[in-house]
């Protein structure tokens, strides 16, 4: 992994208008930055906007503010031609397999239109790579024949990666590509990415839930919460060393594959619920359910801050929080 920024994200809200003036605020002021050859991995509970700054990165949505820069350049300001170039190295892998798949397509078919969109090669040389794809995903030659309700989750994932990959891509925001999977499946495509990645010197944005899966397959998480993130770190260094009250509630949930481990393992649950995205509480979000909270909305929204080692931490007590890690409070 270089130090050469692929991603700046600066300030980045995505916002949806949902009817009588009011607007959900899915991405809430973003600043992050991706590194070439990383895989970063994007975790929070469902509804935090992990999918929504996915789709924000490859243009299914336009932001609402702030700015993304692409090696350097704001992809704001591409013409045709640009944008153009922007969509076949920025590619998405899709939650739903089935439902990201054309069903009246062929899979053949399917992995050779971003080719013929983006004019790549002729008729033969498409053909070539499609079957070349199709065996670098774990499927063969006799499957590009068949249509997408023929295969099973996992198959219908690999085709949705070859697909990814037919226009050559240098960066995949994966969007939680295998919670729709069957759990002995999700480790093949988990692995089938790692290897490809190492092959073609990807760089991935990894959406997940599940933090255990992200912890195996990131250099580096952010931990989102109500559309904005509260801790970034190397993965080993989140996992280990926890800040944010939240981050060490989302792991505390993860389970130990030894019963009598987990039996006695104390929980460090989150009490209260997570406020509506169409109206987010003045000051730190978190209050609510963060056992350190004081009354801090004259100070505002907490900011990601270096505490060193390339960890941040987005909370206005930090000191309280490091100086009770081991008081089981947290």
């Amino acid at each position: 992994m270089s130090e050469e920024i692929v991603f700046e994200i600066d300030n980045l809200s995505k916002n949806f208008e949902v009817g009588d003036g009011k607007v959900l605020r899915a991405v809430d002021g973003i600043s992050l930055k991706i590194r070439k050859g990383e895989t970063f991995g994007l975790v929070g509970e469902s509804g935090c906007g992990k999918s929504t700054l996915g789709r924000t990165l490859v243009r299914i949505y336009e932001p609402s503010s702030g700015k993304i820069l692409y090696k350097g350049q704001d992809i704001s300001g591409f013409g045709k031609k640009e944008a153009k170039k922007y969509a076949s190295e920025v590619q998405m892998i899709f939650q739903d397999p089935y439902a990201s798949l054309n069903p009246r397509m062929t899979i053949g078919d399917i992995i050779k239109e971003g080719m013929k969109i983006h004019k790549i090669g002729n008729s033969k040389q498409q053909t070539d790579r499609m079957y070349e794809l199709l065996e670098l995903v774990g499927l063969s030659r006799e499957h590009a024949s068949r249509f997408p309700h023929e295969f099973s989750g996992g198959q219908r994932q690999r085709v949705g990666i070859a697909r990814a990959l037919a226009v050559n891509p240098e960066f995949l925001v994966c969007d939680e590509p295998i919670s729709a999977l069957d759990v002995s499946i999700q480790a093949q495509i988990i692995n089938l990415l790692k290897d490809l990645q190492k092959k073609l010197g990807l760089t991935i944005l990894f959406i997940a839930h599940d933090l255990s899966v992200v912890r195996y397959v990131s250099d580096r998480v952010g931990v989102m919460y109500l559309g904005s993130l509260v801790e970034v770190a190397g993965a080993e260094e989140l996992y280990l060393n926890p800040i944010h009250p939240y981050t060490r509630g989302l792991l505390s949930a993860i389970p130990v594959p030894d019963p009598h481990v987990e039996q006695s393992k104390k929980r460090k649950l989150l009490e209260g619920d997570v406020p509506s995205p169409i109206d987010i509480p003045a000051g730190c979000k978190f209050a609510g359910r963060c056992p350190f909270a004081t009354n801090r909305k004259e100070e505002g929204v907490p900011s990601l801050t270096e505490i060193g080692g390339d960890h941040q931490v987005a909370c206005f007590c930090i000191k309280e929080l490091m100086g009770n890690m081991d008081e089981g409070i947290f």
